[in-house]
C-alpha cells in the first residue's frame, strides 16, 4: 500500500516563483484527497492512486483559484490588473496540467469524466450565486449542502472506479467531507472576518443577516462525528489510520469557531 504523497507530488506544478509572488495558492483540499487516496489504494486502481490524486489536486487548485480572482473595472491600477490576469493564467495552468499527465498515463476516459465533472462544478457555481443574488432566503443547512455538492464534485468522477462494495462508503464519506469542509470553512472565514467565496451577500442566508457561528459549530460537530463513525465503519483493506485524523481535525475546528483546522 502506497504512503499518501499528493502534496510532495504536487510541490513541483505549484512552486513556481511568479505564480506564487502574484496568487495565494489554495490550500490542498486534504480531506477529500486522503479519501481518494485511501480508496484507490483499496481498490482494482491501486497502481494509478498517485497520477489521480496528482491531477485531481491540480484541477482542483485551478478552480480555487479562478474562484478568487476578484471583478476588475477600468480604473483599476496596472499591478491590480496584472496581478488579477497571472491568476486566471495560473488557475488555467494547473487546470492544463491534468490533461498532460492523464493523457501520458493512457487514462483518456479519465479525462472525460473529470472533464464533465468541470462543466458540472462551473454550472453550479453559477447556479447558487444566482440563487443567492434572489430574493428566496436560503437556509444553512441547505446552502451548505450546495457548497458541499460543488466540493465534491470532481471527487465523484472517481465513481466509477469504485464501483462495487467500496461505493457506498465511498460515497457517504466524501459528502460528509464536503459538509465538513463547507461548515469549517464558513467559521474560519467568520473568526477571520471575510466574506466566504460562495456567499456573496450573507443577508440572503435564512433572510435575517448573519447565522452565528454557534450554528455552525454545532453542525459541524455533528458532521464530524458522522465522519468518524463511517470512518470506523469502513471494510478492511481500507487504511483508516490515514483518514482518523480528519474526523478530529473538524471536531477541533468545531470546538474552536474554525480556527483550528487540525
Amino acid at each position: 500500500m502506497k504512503p499518501y504523497c499528493v502534496p510532495e507530488k504536487t510541490g513541483k506544478y505549484t512552486g513556481y516563483d511568479m505564480i506564487r509572488k502574484h496568487t495565494d495558492i489554495p490550500a490542498l483540499p486534504d480531506a477529500r484527497l486522503r479519501l481518494l487516496h485511501a480508496f484507490l489504494e483499496a481498490s482494482e486502481s491501486a497502481v494509478r492512486s498517485e497520477v489521480y490524486g496528482t491531477v485531481t489536486a491540480l484541477l482542483q487548485t485551478g478552480l480555487d483559484i479562478h474562484d478568487r480572482v476578484a471583478p476588475g473595472d477600468d480604473s483599476e491600477e496596472e499591478q491590480a490588473m496584472r496581478s488579477r490576469q497571472l491568476k486566471v493564467l495560473a488557475g488555467d495552468y494547473y487546470s492544463s496540467r491534468f490533461y498532460e499527465l492523464l493523457a501520458a498515463s493512457g487514462e483518456i476516459g479519465m479525462v472525460a469524466e473529470l472533464s464533465r465533472a468541470i462543466a458540472d462544478v462551473n454550472r453550479s457555481k453559477m447556479e447558487l450565486y444566482l440563487r443567492m443574488q434572489g430574493d428566496a432566503a436560503l437556509e444553512l443547512r441547505e446552502y451548505l449542502e450546495c457548497v458541499a455538492a460543488i466540493k465534491i464534485r470532481l471527487f465523484e468522477s472517481f465513481d466509477v472506479l469504485l464501483d462495487g462494495p467500496l461505493l457506498p462508503h465511498w460515497q457517504e464519506l466524501l459528502l460528509l467531507a464536503g459538509l465538513c469542509e463547507a461548515a469549517a470553512e464558513e467559521l474560519a472565514a467568520d473568526s477571520n472576518g471575510e466574506e466566504p467565496i460562495f456567499r456573496p451577500r450573507a443577508d440572503r442566508i435564512e433572510g435575517d443577516g448573519f447565522f452565528s457561528a454557534a450554528e455552525l459549530s454545532e453542525l459541524l460537530r455533528g458532521f464530524a462525528e458522522r465522519l468518524e463513525s463511517g470512518i470506523e465503519s469502513l471494510p478492511e483493506g481500507v487504511n483508516r489510520d490515514l483518514l482518523r485524523p480528519l474526523a478530529a481535525g473538524f471536531k477541533s475546528a468545531a470546538d474552536t469557531k474554525g480556527r483550528v483546522m487540525g
